[in-house]
């Protein structure tokens, strides 16, 4: 196994100057040296130990990432394209810090606060949680936290998360000019980064001068086999009250396509389709998905950077940021 000391003797400087570059303290080395170190760390396959690691940082060198998962569902995990892209995201950005990252599923912000408190973790990036529960965790881990996609009424706590009320107005807006009046935003909830969404819905409405009779906000299950048997039991009402569908999500709209194509209905013929994230399966699904894109990485990177200032101590960081969104035009609206 290759030390440290092996190292610094090949790159000609102390242990203690490379054990700072392997651990990312690198202000008071040299450009050159840091180069050097890097190289030769790479070249003889360098693996630090995780006790090593432990006891130079003084931590864990752990970031726990508390998902939310009601009755132990992982429904982020399985399906889910969007979650899966940014947990992905999470665990590389954690890892350039040279940190590990820990994925935990729990329903109760109790449960979270026992695993912060197990683990040792030394932050912490919470997905799918509610406001209330997020201040609890706040309130109890005594350790940095990051919220992603969470509203807070007054901004007590760290939170990266998206123009979620532009996406929803931009998408409306060019159904409207599309020739769409009588429009169905679907989604499963009615809070946080939906309601922000229906927000922007109804805002694009108001401007285009088109009734508020035209759209409405449908509230569709949250499991799959009730999701199919709501289409099921209501696809003529859907299909004589709207002309166009938005769907909170493109996983929702996937779904709702392949449904459709099932019952002899053709998109965007005889029901236009639109989505929200931009994931991977809008550009697979036929016909491909008009949506709402998402810089999905980014927002992982966003969040990453911001606990690691706490971490850090940075004296300025910014408690929200609302990332950008931009339309994806493709083939699942129709101009009529």
């Amino acid at each position: 196994m290759i030390r440290i000391k092996d190292i610094a003797e090949k790159a000609g400087v102390s242990p203690t100057t490379v054990s700072n570059v392997i651990h990312g303290n690198k202000k008071k080395v040299s450009e050159e040296t840091v180069e050097r170190i890097e190289k030769l760390l790479k070249e003889l396959d360098y693996v630090p130990s995780m006790g090593a690691r432990m006891l130079a940082g003084g931590g864990t060198r752990v970031i726990g990432v508390l998902v939310f998962e009601a009755d132990g569902e992982k429904h982020h995990a399985e399906g889910h394209s969007f979650a899966n892209i940014l947990l992905r995201s999470l665990e590389q950005e954690i890892y350039k810090k040279n940190y590990y990252m820990l994925l935990h599923f729990t329903a109760t912000p109790e449960d979270g606060i026992q695993f912060a408190a197990t683990w040792n973790v030394e932050g912490l990036i919470t997905l799918g949680f509610g406001t209330a529960d997020n201040i609890k965790l706040q309130g109890s881990c005594h350790v940095p936290i990051v919220s992603i996609d969470v509203y807070y009424r007054d901004q007590r706590m760290a939170n990266v998360g998206l123009d979620d009320k532009n996406g929803g107005y931009l998408m409306t807006k060019y159904l409207l000019e599309s020739g769409h009046r009588r429009i169905g935003f679907a989604a499963d909830n009615d809070v946080g980064v939906d309601h922000e969404r229906w927000k922007g819905v109804c805002q694009a409405c108001e401007e285009y001068g088109a009734k508020k009779a035209c759209v409405r906000h449908i509230i569709i299950p949250e499991e799959r086999a009730a999701r199919t048997e709501y289409y099921r039991k209501h696809l003529d009402r859907i299909l004589k009250e709207y002309d166009a569908m938005f769907f909170a999500s493109d996983y929702y709209a996937v779904e709702a396509i392949a449904l459709l194509s099932d019952a002899g209905i053709n998109v965007p013929e005889d029901l236009s389709v639109a989505g929200f994230d931009d994931t991977e399966s809008a550009a697979m699904c036929r016909p491909r998905l008009t949506t709402v894109h998402q810089d999905v990485e980014k927002k992982a990177q966003y969040a990453v950077k911001k606990l690691f200032d706490f971490i850090q101590g940075e004296s300025r960081v910014s408690m929200t940021d609302r990332l950008p969104v931009t339309l994806v035009l493709r083939d699942s609206v129709k101009n009529r």
